[in-house]
């Protein structure tokens, strides 16, 4: 606890003030990818988010096929759909959580 003290009286407390330590966050788990119903090129794709967030707001970068020059950034979301792809073609997905201190832990699928 914390108090002001002056010559003549001691101030009123405050809150006991703690140091917290942030870090990148865990990996995203239960990855799930499929096609809308009656869609040939688009993909739901869904997650759930890491268990530990290290402390701070978390996004997600998803890559497709490897792809690494064309990310597609969530923002604060387990779900997304990704479209204008070509029908019959198999993807990959990787989900990678991230937050102001950097990538945490990814999920392919």
């Amino acid at each position: 606890w914390v108090a002001a003290v002056s010559s003549s009286e001691e101030g009123c407390y405050s809150i006991m003030v703690s140091n917290t330590t942030f870090s990148v966050p865990g990996t995203p788990t239960d990855l799930t990818i499929s096609p809308p119903p009656g869609s040939c090129n688009e993909l739901n794709i869904s997650w759930t988010a890491p268990a530990n967030t290290g402390g701070l707001p978390v996004n997600y970068t998803l890559y497709l096929n490897g792809d690494f020059k064309n990310p597609l950034t969530v923002s604060n979301n387990v779900l997304t759909i990704m479209n204008n792809l070509t029908a019959n073609t198999e993807y990959t997905v990787m989900v990678v959580a991230f937050n102001e201190l950097g990538e945490g832990g990814n999920v392919t699928g």
